[in-house]
């Protein structure tokens, strides 16, 4: 049993630590996700923006913007970006890609060639070059455009906010642009009061020459990753929770057979010596009937004969009890139900246990109303009160008083049997109608029994469809309380 509790235990920390190491990671890589949307989330709100604001340029100065690409033989690739009208000239914007990509159109100035050539991509490296060369194409439009418009921070704010919500991060956010050249805080939306310390802070660099950065204080996303999780936290906690509880049952069912199989072992112990002594005595006196030639002594054959006949009895009892448990395990008892005189069964129990009880006791029997009759089973009615009078008899430590009270109202039938015995201690009360299970006492391992008798008592009263119940003080006796529908 140690060895296999210990498995359990082995096995169940397993599984839970190799849980605990993919939600862990499934964590990070939701953290690391969310993060990576954010950016996008703050590049996209930046390029519509920016060209908001180029398209705005277009309609005061009645103007189109057009932007198109050129290619050379050897992978250059310039951008150009310009406001057209009638009356203008084009003004042009280009970035060299390679280094004998297309030349710079001589309309830019030598202030802004070198900031575009400063920032060149090798186009055809590889597949994210194209990326570059839109990001550098971005910030260069800031460059040209800043200076006629500033960003609009508030804008900025409101698209940063529905980039996140379709990414369903509904995370608050507040953005300063700030000059890298010296720190400086150029514009901010941050509240007053509100302590940047407590977000976490994304820095997009989108000028070049003229360095500016986005420093956008984000909702830390924990909540967010966490709730993106839902669906695999609570799978695993239902996972988790049905191993535990099957290992749980498992373990108590393994104990709990542990304990039947003691109390078996301990039941044919106890009726292995129930069922010998009968056997010994009606023995004993068969063979002195026969060896001493007893048949001429009329009164000690008689006595004899009637000794075989109680003990006789009293192995049919035994098996008659035995056999009506083996019944109930395959669910094939058969009640015979009857009408009753409730009054009259306990009058024959009374006579019978005073004939066969070796210990004087007194009985007090008190029944509201005078006559009730009931609905039942005559053999196991019988049978049912009979034991726990005879265990009150027998389990009493002084001279046995025992109160049967008899009460009928509301449809049902309530029997008390009250007892002034030693009681039963509450640690064992909950035991007390198990099957084969004994007081663990030295007063009760000297009582004769199997302990079946209560486990017969709880099943046959159930079997009529009522309940039996046990009210004790440790010193001061017990009472049984069977309630049946009458």
């Amino acid at each position: 049993m140690k060895y296999i509790i210990a498995l359990v235990i082995v096995s169940l920390s397993g599984i839970f630590a190799y849980q605990l190491f993919w939600i862990n990671r499934l964590y990070h890589s939701h953290q690391q996700q969310n993060r990576e949307y954010i950016i996008e989330a703050i590049r996209n709100a930046d390029h519509i923006e920016l060209f908001s604001r180029a398209d705005t340029i277009s309609r005061l100065a009645n103007k189109r913007r057009e932007t198109f690409s050129q290619a050379d033989d050897r992978g250059g690739i310039a951008l150009t970006t310009r406001f057209r009208s009638k009356d203008s000239v084009p003004a042009t914007v280009r970035i060299v890609e390679k280094e004998a990509g297309l030349p710079l159109m001589p309309e830019v100035d030598a202030e802004m060639k070198k900031v575009l050539e400063s920032g060149k991509v090798r186009v055809g490296d590889d597949f994210s070059s194209l990326g570059q060369l839109g990001l550098q194409m971005q910030r260069s439009l800031h460059e040209v455009i800043d200076t006629i418009f500033p960003v609009d921070l508030a804008k900025f704010d409101s698209l940063l906010t529905a980039g996140l919500r379709e990414k369903n991060l509904h995370l608050r956010h507040f953005t300063e642009i700030r000059s890298l050249t010296d720190s400086t805080v150029v514009t901010s939306s941050v509240p007053t009061g509100e302590d940047p310390a407590h977000y976490d802070r994304y820095t997009w660099e989108y000028t070049t020459y003229h360095p500016k950065a986005y420093y956008v204080y984000v909702e830390p996303t924990r909540l967010a990753s966490l709730a993106g999780m839902t669906g695999i936290l609570v799978s695993s906690f239902l996972i988790l929770l049905i191993l535990v509880l099957s290992f749980a049952y498992m373990i108590w069912f393994l104990l709990h057979q542990k304990t039947v199989e003691q109390l078996k072992d301990d039941f044919t112990h106890n009726v292995t010596h129930e069922l010998k002594t009968p056997i010994a005595i009606s023995y004993a006196a068969i063979e002195s009937i026969i060896h001493y030639n007893l048949l001429g002594n009329k009164e000690k054959a008689d006595k004899y004969l009637h000794l075989c006949h109680e003990e006789l009895e009293r192995l049919g009892g035994m098996v008659e009890q035995i056999l009506t448990l083996s019944l109930e395990k395959r669910k094939e008892i058969r009640l015979v139900m009857e009408d009753i005189s409730l009054n009259a069964l306990i009058g024959k129990i009374l006579e019978q246990q005073k004939i066969k009880s070796s210990h004087p006791f007194r009985i007090r029997v008190e029944s509201v109303p005078e006559e009730i009759t009931l609905k039942a089973d005559r053999v196991h009615l019988y049978s049912i009160i009979s034991n726990l009078v005879d265990n009150a008899v027998k389990y009493a430590d002084k001279e046995p008083e025992i109160t049967i009270r008899v009460e009928a109202a509301g449809g049902k039938v309530q029997l008390r049997v009250q007892d002034n015995g030693p009681g039963i201690p509450e640690e064992y009360r909950r035991h007390l109608f198990d099957k084969f299970y004994r007081l663990p006492s030295s007063r009760h391992s000297q009582v004769k029994g199997y302990g079946i008798g209560l486990f017969y008592v709880k099943t046959m009263v159930e079997k009529h469809g009522g309940t039996v119940t046990v009210e004790s003080v440790s010193g001061q006796g017990s009472c049984f309380i069977v309630t049946l529908p009458q």
